[in-house]
Parts: C-alpha cells; structure tokens; sequence
C-alpha cells in the first residue's frame, strides 16, 4: 500500500517559537507510515545575518532584494545554519533526517522572478525523482528553499511557493503551512475566530474583500496553488500549538479543502 505523504512549509518567523513537540510529532507521523517532507524559509535569521554583515535588508513589495552579497548570506543561513539546527532537532526526536536545498540534484529548477528583486526565483520545475529515495528509506527531507537555473545561478525562491510545488510534483494528499498566525480569521486585521474550514471560492472572495489581507495574501496564493494535483487539502497551522494527526479532522488552523465545505453558521455567508 502506498504511503500518504504530506509536506509541511515552516516560515521564517515561526521556526523559533514552534512548540515543543514540533520535532517529536513528526516522529510520530513518521512512525504512523506517513512520508514527510519540511520546507524552511529563514527571513528574519537572514536579515539579523545580514545586519552582523553591515548589509542594509532591502524589500519590494514584502520581497527581499537578494544582490549578489545578500544571496551569499540567503545561502549560508538557509543552507547551511538553519538547515542544519532543523536537521538536529528533527534526529534528536527519532526522526531520520536529511538537509538539502533546491540546488542539490537540481531538485528546484527555478527562472529569475523580476530583475529589480536580483536573484529572487521562482519555481519552474521540481525532480521529484531526487526525493524518492530519501522517502523510501524512512527519511525527512528538509529542504531549504534555494534553487538554480539552467545557467547554473543560484536564487532565493519563496519557501510557500516552493512547498506547494513539491506537494504537487510528489503528489503529497495534504500542504500544512507551519506559520506565525492560529489560521485564517473571520475579520479583517487578524482579528476573530478562527475559520475551520473554507472553499478555495471562500478564500478567493476573503482575499478580494481585504477580510485577508498583508502577509496572509502570499500564504493563501500558496495555499491555493497547491490545491492541485492529488493534493486535496491545506492547512493553515499556528507553530506554537502541537501538530495534527494526518487522518481526521484538524483541532486547529484553518483547512482548506478542494471539495465544498459544509460548516453550519461560520462561512455561511462568505
């Protein structure tokens, strides 16, 4: 029988508050037969690195600028640093692990995004082929989101993004993004319940009424995007509360779910 897999997106800004059973909850998924795989960004221990370097963290539009300086410190600290405190923590809960970027086995083939952002990526292509046997042998991936072109340049890439494509190319059933926020809220400016449950027509009309706004737009793009493929749903998870079971219903965090939701009285009337 095959394996159920899931990958799970852990931002910037969560990895230094998850809860302390993160780690050994992925042990635990991995001991119930499920395969996964952990995407990591690194915002803000790129940007303290940069400042130690006296470079200035540059933005466009929420995008960091990533000059041929920047992506040296983007590499060491995705790659390298982060990548490898992930992996430790992950081998100290019983959980096999692996780190590795998009560059290695050209696993990210990824095409330059916008000149004015330097070497800022966006995924082209993923070679699903140079995770298989990782996942076979009972490993995590932990996969730092930089990629290369056919040139061989390397490039910064949105680790949202990123995850939503090796969720469709491994043909993963379930995305959980692993963020700094308990999910998508009823109101706007992160404020009411919790919405359990949404369509992706539900997020789609929440994004184009600003009740979704800021640094919640990209990881519902994300979100969206990687409802394709055999991926039936994704969900929106707080870091600082334990992880879900992969089967059944989630106790927090907002699921989104291709088929239509049916949810009495919360998105009702979205």
């Amino acid at each position: 029988m095959q394996r159920k897999t899931v990958v799970i997106k852990a931002g910037g800004s969560v990895l230094e508050r998850l809860h302390p059973t993160f780690f050994s909850g992925c042990a635990s998924l991995l001991a119930a037969g499920v395969q996964i795989v952990i995407v990591h960004g690194g915002g803000p221990m790129i940007g303290r690195m940069q400042q130690k370097l006296g470079l200035t963290p540059q933005f466009v539009n929420g995008l960091r600028v990533t000059d041929d300086n920047s992506l040296e410190v983007v590499q060491m600290v995705l790659a390298g640093l982060l990548n490898k405190q992930l992996v430790t923590a992950l081998e100290q809960a019983g959980a096999p692990a692996f780190g590795l970027s998009g560059v290695d086995r050209q696993l990210l083939k990824v095409k330059a995004k916008d000149p004015s952002l330097g070497w800022v990526g966006e995924v082209d292509s993923v070679r699903a082929e140079a995770l298989h046997p990782l996942l076979s042998a009972g490993w995590v991936p932990v996969i730092a989101s930089i990629g290369r072109d056919k040139e061989g340049h390397h490039y910064n890439v949105n680790a949202d993004t990123v995850a939503a494509a090796i969720a469709q190319s491994l043909q993963a059933e379930q995305l959980w993004m692993v963020t700094d926020v308990p999910g998508i809220m009823a109101d706007a400016n992160g404020k009411g319940a919790v919405l359990p449950l949404l369509t992706p027509s539900q997020v789609r009309s929440m994004v184009a009424e600003g009740r979704i706004s800021g640094g919640m737009i990209p990881k519902a793009e994300a979100a969206l995007n990687g409802l394709t493929g055999s991926v039936q749903e994704v969900v929106i998870l707080d870091g600082g509360a334990p992880l879900p079971r992969f089967d059944g219903e989630k106790e927090q965090g907002t699921i989104i779910r291709r088929e239509e939701a049916k949810v009495d009285g919360v998105v009702s009337h979205l």
